[in-house]
């Protein structure tokens, strides 16, 4: 009889019918319950299934996970720069010195994730059978939630690495094979999506009515929205415009005014409303980033007093210090326009030490004033002991941005797409500019260029700080091939080795980051991507 173990630091997987590629590990995680059941006695009940699709949402809520999310979606853009406390790995990261010892090079926590959701989707079907009470139904739903998360834990490995190894089986024993090779990020990211258009399908349209505790597990847990939104986002890196415009629009239906559009005991509790506001940090802010499982929100990774988001304080600001990272100098990206709310309350103005702190996620509130200087803001940030907020992987204006990108991209110049794109950018930015009820004009945004620096930007702007810049960056090299206007952002940050930095990120595999030392040394069967094989530093 065997314990239910699964690999921690797996690197590997097993593409369908391509190249056959597998992780290398050395420690094991036990998913034993803690009385010791053993693999025969555990999957028997609908709750030892609802246990082990919870573990999958605990592992990517880790502390390391979320350093991952950070490093690779903010502090490598145009959106951070060194802050008062960043450690030196850090600072590598930052100054584009990238070594393959660098702790933040390990993938292994996306792994987990990836082996805990192939155990799910492997084991739970034998319990339809062991309980009576375990319907169908229930399993696939189940199994909707593990395929999904799977999908994202892999569309991030592809983002961050590029080229990775591809697993749909779980490790379960040290007698499988770790020695496994990588599989191309767009076959690995076109070979998961027929399981994400049937995960659609059975997942759970939401988990009760809108209370504040039925919002929350419909939040906090995957749902048809939740995979509409991971399969746009991937259709939209792949190139694929139509098939992102489409899953887009089946959210669409779900999204009102206001919650007096329905009666209150119609309510499902998939409902999406853009949070209106008079002032941003009053309203929109408050409730979607400090708060957390707003209206707006379609997904978020929860966290509570039991696994508080140590992370988020770390890297960005806090009641005591400033974080690990500083706001980038905005003031000289002419991003945002005077009155615009997301300039006020994303970050703070330079501190007497020449930091900026961030202010999303972690902030309260900020209050404006005048002193015998003139205009000022106060930012109160949240109590230090209180348990920082929930991390969002999607919310309503993700919909609306990835949408107006794919009619941009397929445009081809026609009016009708441009327009609706237009349409679709005013919508989040005349939220943040309540003072401008009329937004950009199509007369000085009537071509595919200059809609698309018009839908970058309005993405920058929305999702400040939220990981997900350099990937907007990174897409935009990849529909380019070439990483020449990536530069063009990224090097605005830099006061110095600003031409050694250039002629680094020249080079498209210089973007990816390169694999750790010691995955390479466990599985031989890994070769470094090609930028750190030839020049890491």
């Amino acid at each position: 009889m065997k314990h239910i173990n699964v690999k921690s630091a797996m690197t590997g997987c097993l593409m369908l019918v391509l190249a056959l590629a597998m992780p290398s590990c050395t420690d094991w995680l036990d998913l034993r319950p803690q009385d010791g059941t053993i693999q025969e006695d555990f999957w028997k009940t609908q709750e030892d299934v609802e246990s082990m699709v919870l573990a999958c949402y605990r592992a990517m809520a880790e502390d390391d996970f979320m350093e991952h999310l950070l490093v690779a979606g903010e502090v490598r853009s145009d959106n951070a720069v060194v802050g008062e406390k960043t450690p030196e790995k850090l600072g590598r990261i930052l100054d584009v010195t990238i070594l393959s010892s660098n702790d933040y090079a390990k993938w292994a926590d996306f792994y987990k994730v990836i082996n805990y959701c192939n155990t799910v989707i492997k084991y739970a079907p034998e319990v339809v059978d062991a309980d009576p009470n375990y319907t169908r139904g229930l399993l696939k739903a189940h199994l909707a939630e593990a395929t999904t998360l799977r999908a994202l834990a892999y569309f991030y490995l592809v983002r961050i690495w590029g080229d990775v190894p591809y697993i749909d089986f779980p490790y379960t024993e040290d007698t499988q094979n770790f020695k496994i090779a990588k599989s191309s990020g767009d076959s690995i990211l076109n070979c998961l999506v027929p399981g994400l258009l049937e995960a659609e399908t059975f997942a759970l349209t939401a988990r009760g009515g809108s209370t504040t505790d039925q919002r929350r597990q419909t939040k906090g847990r995957i749902t048809k929205n939740a995979t509409r939104a991971l399969l746009a986002d991937i259709y939209l890196w792949l190139g694929k415009y139509n098939e992102c415009i489409e899953a887009c629009e089946r959210v669409l239906p779900d999204v009102l005014e206001n919650l007096t559009d329905r009666n209150t005991e119609t309510l499902t509790g998939a409902e999406l409303i853009l949070i209106g506001n008079t002032m941003f940090y009053n309203n929109a802010f408050q409730s979607i980033f400090t708060i957390g499982n707003s209206y707006e929100s379609i997904f978020e990774l929860q966290f509570n007093l039991d696994n508080s988001n140590s992370k988020v304080k770390e890297y960005y600001s806090s009641v005591v210090n400033t974080g690990f990272v500083s706001a980038a100098p905005f003031s000289n990206y002419n991003l945002f326009v005077a009155d615009d709310l997301r300039g006020k309350d994303s970050f703070k103005e330079v501190d007497t030490k020449g930091f900026s702190g961030i202010f999303k996620y972690v902030g309260n509130e900020r209050v404006s004033g005048t002193s015998t200087e003139g205009a000022t803001s106060i930012y109160f940030y949240s109590d230090p002991d209180r348990v920082a907020p929930n991390w969002i992987f999607y919310r309503l204006p993700d919909i609306y941005l990835m949408m107006a990108e794919a009619l941009v991209e397929r445009s081809g110049g026609a009016t009708a797409d441009l327009t609706a794109a237009l349409d679709l950018v005013n919508t989040t930015f005349v939220r943040s500019n309540p003072d401008n009820p009329v937004g950009f004009k199509f007369d000085d945004y009537n071509g595919v260029e200059k809609m698309r620096e018009l839908v970058l930007d309005e993405r920058q702007r929305e999702f400040l700080f939220e990981g997900k810049r350099w990937f907007d960056l990174l897409r935009l090299a990849r529909r380019d091939g070439s990483s020449a206007n990536l530069l063009k952002y990224i090097i605005r940050k830099y006061t110095t080795n600003t031409a050694v930095i250039q002629i680094k990120l020249s080079n498209m595999d210089a973007l990816y980051m390169p694999i750790h030392q010691n995955e390479l040394t466990r599985n031989t069967a890994l070769v470094q991507n090609k930028y750190y094989l030839e020049n890491e530093n």
